[in-house]
């Protein structure tokens, strides 16, 4: 029965994880016999009209299966649809499991509901976490999580969630490009020592430590005098010294930056399974992360990545520098990372494992 049209569901038409992973989904699944429809709420078009939840719901035939990856108003998008639409969720954060916030840290409130009042101020969180754990649990969609981490969370909220896991894959180079031809091309020399900070947001990107950026610099600047840093995703050209701000880039740049790069600096306070240290694993280029969420899922210490303990930015910076000091051996661990990472978080396995539930649905 794979004549059936598969949806796949956004709050955004571009730009998010849960977008990537649904149009990667889309494109691989174009020879399998399912049809596959993007559907978003929004786009990033000023002059497209914003969708709401119950609006795009509606739309969607009713012997369609439904993949939802996110919206504005995830039980209200999956109490509209036909009640006999089969349902596949996936939990790219915890926002389908909470009162609204994308990841819970240290919140107290996350073990008891998200009560009320909510100390990130989300209005109502108690009754908003109630609705949106009962729309997932009465939808009787097959719910799945790219990392064990987040899927423990889901089964904390709600002992009666169950969810599947499949780590999230990206297309993979079949071999690694050449570092020098991309130094060459940005002007470079090939013996800098250069470090890569991303993030969507840039400096103001809270969960990826974006406003402290500055500081890990400025403590790795001063044990390794000629480094350079680049720092991606906010929304303006600045530099300060060595120290080079820039917007967003388009996939194919940010691919090169990660090529010319010696280590990509990912000081993330919370996190999935984030297709960034793929898309780096994928281009030969050594992570340092906080061994937070989903993130040790993807990095094994010391083998495809360095994993520093949560919030330790002394010892985070420290192992920066150590890599700049050493950039063979983070070459080493990057190649090592390409090559492992090659089997297990390659796009056509992800394509797969889902295809084996969509299967099962029809």
């Amino acid at each position: 029965m794979r004549n059936r049209t598969i949806v796949h569901h956004t709050a955004l038409a571009k730009s998010g994880g849960a977008t990537r992973v649904a149009a990667l989904l889309c494109e691989g699944l174009e020879q399998t016999g399912y049809q596959c429809i993007h559907s978003y709420e929004a786009s990033e078009k000023t002059s497209d009209k914003l969708i709401s939840p119950d609006e795009a719901a509606g739309s969607i035939p009713a012997n369609a299966i439904v993949h939802l990856h996110s919206s504005a108003d995830p039980a209200k998008f999956l109490t509209t649809l036909h009640k006999e639409t089969q349902v596949v969720i996936t939990l790219h954060d915890t926002q389908m499991i909470t009162g609204g916030c994308s990841y819970p840290l240290d919140c107290e409130h996350f073990n008891r509901n998200c009560i009320n009042p909510c100390p990130r101020n989300f209005p109502d969180s108690e009754a908003v976490c109630q609705k949106n754990i009962s729309a997932l649990l009465n939808s009787g969609a097959l719910i799945v999580s790219p990392s064990r981490w987040l899927a423990k969370l889901a089964s904390k909220s709600d002992e009666r969630l169950e969810v599947k896991i499949i780590p999230n894959g990206i297309p993979w180079p079949e071999v690694l490009e050449d570092k020098k031809k991309v130094r060459k091309k940005f002007g470079l020399h090939q013996a800098s020592k250069i470090i890569l900070f991303i993030a969507h947001g840039g400096q103001d990107a809270g969960y990826k430590s974006g406003p402290q950026w500055t500081q890990y610099w400025n403590i790795i600047k001063k044990q390794v005098p000629g480094a350079i840093a680049f720092a991606i995703g906010g929304n303006k050209n600045i530099r300060e010294g060595d120290f080079i701000s820039l917007p967003y880039v388009d996939r194919e740049t940010l691919s090169e930056f990660m090529l010319a790069a010696d280590i990509f600096v990912y000081p993330t306070l919370a996190d999935n399974h984030p297709l960034v240290i793929l898309e780096a694993m994928s281009r030969g280029l050594t992570t340092v992360s906080y061994a937070v969420g989903g993130v040790p899922e993807q990095i094994i210490h010391n083998s495809t990545g360095i994993l520093v303990p949560p919030y330790e930015k002394t010892n985070f910076a420290d192992s920066v520098v150590a890599l700049l000091k050493n950039t063979r051996l983070a070459r080493e661990i990057g190649t090592y990372a390409f090559h492992s990472g090659k089997k297990k978080y390659n796009c056509s396995r992800m394509i797969k494992d889902y295809i084996k539930v969509y299967d099962n649905l029809a």
